[in-house]
């Protein structure tokens, strides 16, 4: 269990503590160096009646005393501690009968509480402070003299109104004044300060007091306004996300029909958000949903390449990510991890930054108009800095989530279906035959999660757990065997069926996914041998690349040898979006790719290293030809029909819930077809449930 700090902190009068009692030092000034030096034994000897502690607390000095900082191993000790010494009276008996028993003050108390993972405690902001204008401090005062003789001395310049007498550290005294105006104040400090009297020099300042509370005011800001350094760059979008964020518009797209006719050039807009100011006027963002993600991507990347300063600039639509949860790009609860338990995050957040409150929204649609929902946040502060503050530190939030998807989530293996009896020691004894865990995340579902279509039949648990393998060779042969599978042993883990598949970066938030296949990767075992290259093949596939031993730029290097390369491709994992050990690369000239796969021919089939690299030329240079390739007819036109029953009839076939056919030179009606993994490369992409 994560340890858990508790912060023991001793006011201005310090504690000095042993094993029997409270010892009350008058000044931490006065405490002697030997008693500093026993002081952690001796905060360690009453805290580990408790529980047991990780080490020797550390004492240090803080804004009120002398603090301890001790760290419990376990989080409910600490909690113990605090319920159990909070507000302890430290007094001795005789000290709480001179008292005649009266409560005891704040700084005759014990303080503990529970510090944040740093160890420091949220910090209570200070309120700034003024000069009072009505109202000086005089001393040092005659030991003989009582109130009625400051005000004789203060009364020629004023009406006096308070007097109150008060000890110094110094052991002197002083007192403050308060006149009814601020000109007797100002004429009592210029002639009282510097005056000798009875053998002593007074000094005189002007009194201070807190600035007034100033009134509330609701501050908002989206989301998708918050700082996002921390934005992971390789985070694929949902393939039914549909909304970008744009920002510096231009004044023409002032308006919603501005922003349409700016940008309804890639697709159809369903609806656009202008985001205002404070004044409500046009702040230069906007929320633009299209009907279909790959017009919003088509959008995105127009936006994007032509993104210089001043130019607009567009991301994808954070807010939608976040309400999607763990269906979303993120396969995380973002709102729970930014709001914490019952708003507990946001609270902390708010208290740090000195704020009234602040707390999360989901903007709904003007009634009566089609639209979405927007997460936007709104703080209550005195001061705009305190607003700021509480942004700073959302986007801190924020950037934690990016980093947990980044190592959590993205390359990991999806288990949903366990019930919550199971821990990390769970589910680290199902996957022990698999060659163990390297890391183990379990993560909260939102109460109305979408059904996932990879899950199958297994109903939700209201978990699910993102884990990644110590051997990731043993991924696939972990999906085979326990998904839709009944594991645990009835004894140390509790049975169920559970659902097991891969992360999918490239899929739909219901869970759906969508794989490219390149026509080179099919087993083309009817190939015709016999048929010659022909004049125009320029391109090959090429297997077996030695991608552990060779960047790109040197395998580009190496194909260079043989001739000018136009184009290098290397095909993606499905699941890892990362280079394979398959690629194709494209020449300037027939007479270089020919060159090329003579080298790469063995000379004796049977002899040849199966992973040695190996080339052929590529069948889908050959399809995008049409009639003019080596075998003089069309193939795309056989693939897909004259009217496209050809790639429906494979779909139903396959059981596939979409089926496309891409590459760089056709051209599709279909304007919600999935973007091509390729350049030039003829690829099927199937979506898969």
């Amino acid at each position: 269990m994560r340890a858990t700090h508790t912060h023991t902190r001793f006011k201005s009068k310090t504690l000095l503590l042993n094993s029997t009692h409270h010892v009350l030092v008058r000044s931490w000034r006065k405490v002697v160096p030997a008693a500093l030096e026993v002081l952690p034994q001796k905060v360690q000897s009453l805290l580990q009646r408790l529980g047991p502690l990780e080490g020797p607390p550390v004492i240090s000095q803080g804004q009120n005393g002398l603090q301890a900082l001790a760290r419990f191993q376990n989080a409910s000790d600490a909690r113990a501690a605090v319920q159990t010494l909070h507000g302890f009276d430290m007094r001795s008996a005789s000290e709480k009968q001179t008292a005649n028993h009266e409560a005891p003050k704040e700084s005759e108390c014990f303080s503990l509480r529970i510090a944040d993972d740093s160890g420091v405690g949220t910090p209570k902001l200070a309120r700034k402070r003024r000069v009072k204008a009505n109202g000086i401090f005089l001393w040092p005062l005659p030991d003989s003299w009582a109130e009625k003789d400051v005000e004789l001395l203060a009364s020629p310049y004023g009406t006096v109104q308070r007097t109150r007498v008060e000890g110094m550290a110094s052991g002197q005294r002083g007192v403050l004044i308060d006149f009814d105006t601020s000109s007797a104040a100002s004429s009592a400090l210029t002639a009282l300060n510097g005056l000798s009297l009875m053998g002593a020099r007074l000094r005189c300042v002007m009194q201070e007091e807190p600035e007034p509370k100033k009134p509330f005011v609701s501050f908002q800001l989206y989301m998708d306004e918050l700082a996002m350094p921390s934005l992971p760059r390789e985070v694929q979008p949902k393939l039914d996300d549909r909304e970008i964020f744009v920002t510096h518009l231009p004044p023409k797209a002032s308006t919603e029909d501005g922003v349409r006719f700016l940008l309804g050039n890639f697709g159809d807009i369903s609806e656009v958000l202008l985001l205002r100011d404070a004044q409500q006027r046009p702040s230069g963002k906007a929320y633009v949903r299209f009907k279909s993600h790959s017009e919003a991507r088509k959008a995105l990347e127009a936006i994007r390449i032509s993104g210089d300063d001043g130019v607009s600039k567009a991301s994808w639509s954070e807010s939608e990510r976040a309400l999607r949860g763990t269906r979303g790009a993120y396969g995380l609860n973002v709102l729970r991890h930014l709001q914490g338990a019952q708003g507990s995050r946001l609270q902390e957040i708010g208290q740090a930054a000195g704020a009234g409150s602040l707390h999360l929204e989901l903007l709904d649609p003007v009634p009566g108009m089609p639209g979405t929902q927007h997460v936007i946040f709104t703080a209550r502060c005195a001061e705009s800095s305190q607003a700021e503050e509480c942004w700073r530190l959302l986007a801190q939030a924020l950037a934690r989530v990016h980093e947990t998807h980044a190592s959590e989530v993205r390359g990991s293996l999806v288990l949903r279906g366990f019930p919550a009896s199971w821990s990390e020691k769970g589910l680290k004894f199902v996957f022990a035959p698999f060659g163990g865990l390297s890391s183990v995340f379990i993560e909260d579902e939102e109460k109305d999660a979408l059904p996932a279509s990879v899950s199958g039949e297994v109903r939700s648990s209201g978990r699910l757990a993102y884990v990644k393998l110590r051997n990731n060779q043993a991924m696939d042969k972990a999906v085979t065997n326990l998904h839709q599978t009944k594991v645990g042993d009835g004894d140390l883990v509790e049975e169920c069926i559970v659902a097991c598949h891969r992360w999918h970066s490239n899929s739909w938030s219901d869970g759906s996914f969508q794989v490219s296949i390149f026509v080179d990767q099919l087993a083309l075992s009817r190939r015709p041998s016999e048929v010659a290259p022909g004049p125009e093949d320029r391109e090959l596939y090429v297997r077996n690349l030695p991608l552990h031993d060779m960047t790109r730029q040197q395998l580009q290097e190496y194909f260079e040898g043989f001739g000018e390369v136009d184009d290098l491709h290397l095909i993606l994992d499905a699941f890892a979006i990362e280079p394979t050990n398959e690629g194709y690369v494209r020449f300037k000239h027939h007479r270089d790719a020919l060159r090329c796969i003579e080298a790469l021919t063995p000379a004796d089939p049977d002899e040849a290293d199966p992973t040695d690299l190996a080339g052929t030329w590529s069948e889908s240079e050959r399809i995008l030809q049409r009639k003019n390739n080596c075998y003089r007819f069309n193939l795309v036109s056989e693939l897909v029909g004259a009217d496209g029953s050809g790639l429906e009839k494979m779909k139903a076939e396959a059981k596939l819930k979409g089926l496309w056919i891409l590459g760089d030179s056709l051209q599709l009606k279909d304007r919600t077809a999935p973007r091509a993994s390729g350049r030039p490369e003829l690829h099927l992409q199937s979506t898969l449930a």
